[in-house]
C-alpha cells in the first residue's frame, strides 16, 4: 500500500468525527491513483470531491507548496487537512524546514520493511533528522508484499529508531489493499481489522487533546 492511499484512509477514518472537515490534499502530482482508488472516474473541475466516509479530497493544481495547502484549510477554519506528497521526501523536509508552517504539523514517513527500501531510507532519516524534523516524526513502517516475512526487519527497524522518532505504527499487508482495486464503503468494510487498528493509531500520533486535531504531513 502506497502512502497516497494510507493518507486518505487517514483522512476517511477523521471523517467520523470531522465530517467534511476532514481534508485529503493530493500534491504528489498526476501519478495518484487515489481518485480511481475512490471511484472517481474523473477529477471534477473544481477538484474537489468527496470520500465514501465524507472526507473533502482535494487534488490542487500541481506545484501547489505545502504551506500554501495548510494556510488555506486549515487557518481559514475549512476543516484539519492530511496532505499527501507523494514521494518527495528531501523536497519535503526542505518545505517543512524552510517553509511558514503551523505548529501542529506532524510529519509522516512511511517505509517497507525490505532491506533495499530500508537502506535507501537511512539518506531520508538523516536529512530529517538535519533539519531537525525526525524527532517529531511518526514513521509508519508498511508491507506492501504478501509473503514478505516482515515481522523481525519490522522489530528490528523500530528497535532502531525507538527514541529517535515520535512514534512508530507498524502496518502488516492487507489483501484488499493489495488487490488495487476501488475502496468504496463495502470494501473499506472488508479491510482486516488489524489495518483500521494501524489507521487509529497513526490518527492518535497525529491529532492533538487541545485542538480540532494537529495537521498531518505524509511522505515516503
Amino acid at each position: 500500500m502506497g502512502t497516497s492511499v494510507l493518507s486518505a484512509l487517514l483522512a476517511d477514518y477523521r471523517a467520523a468525527d470531522l465530517g467534511d472537515r476532514s481534508w485529503w490534499v493530493d500534491l504528489s502530482g498526476n501519478d495518484t491513483d487515489v481518485p480511481r482508488r475512490f471511484g472517481v472516474d474523473a477529477v471534477p473541475d473544481r477538484r474537489q470531491w468527496h470520500s465514501p466516509r465524507g472526507a473533502t479530497l482535494w487534488a490542487p493544481d500541481e506545484g501547489t507548496a505545502i504551506g500554501a495547502v495548510l494556510e488555506r484549510v486549515s487557518t481559514t477554519g475549512r476543516g484539519v487537512p492530511v496532505v499527501d506528497t507523494g514521494a518527495r521526501a528531501f523536497s519535503v523536509a526542505q518545505a517543512l524546514h524552510h517553509e511558514p508552517l503551523p505548529e501542529a504539523v506532524t510529519p509522516v514517513l512511511v517505509v517497507s520493511p525490505r532491506p533495499d527500501l530500508l537502506n535507501r531510507s537511512r539518506e531520508v532519516f538523516d536529512c530529517w533528522d538535519s533539519m531537525g524534523l525526525l524527532a517529531d516524526t511518526v514513521l509508519v513502517i508498511a508491507c506492501q508484499v504478501p509473503t514478505l516475512n516482515h515481522l523481525a526487519l519490522t522489530e528490528l527497524v523500530q528497535n532502531a529508531v525507538t527514541g529517535q522518532v515520535a512514534a512508530v505504527v507498524a502496518l502488516d499487508y492487507d489483501p484488499v489493499l493489495g488487490e488495487g482495486t476501488h475502496l468504496d464503503l463495502e470494501r473499506q468494510d472488508a479491510l482486516a481489522p488489524r489495518t483500521w487498528d494501524a489507521v487509529s493509531e497513526l490518527a492518535a500520533h497525529t491529532s492533538s487533546r487541545t485542538t480540532d486535531g494537529r495537521r498531518s504531513v505524509v511522505s515516503q
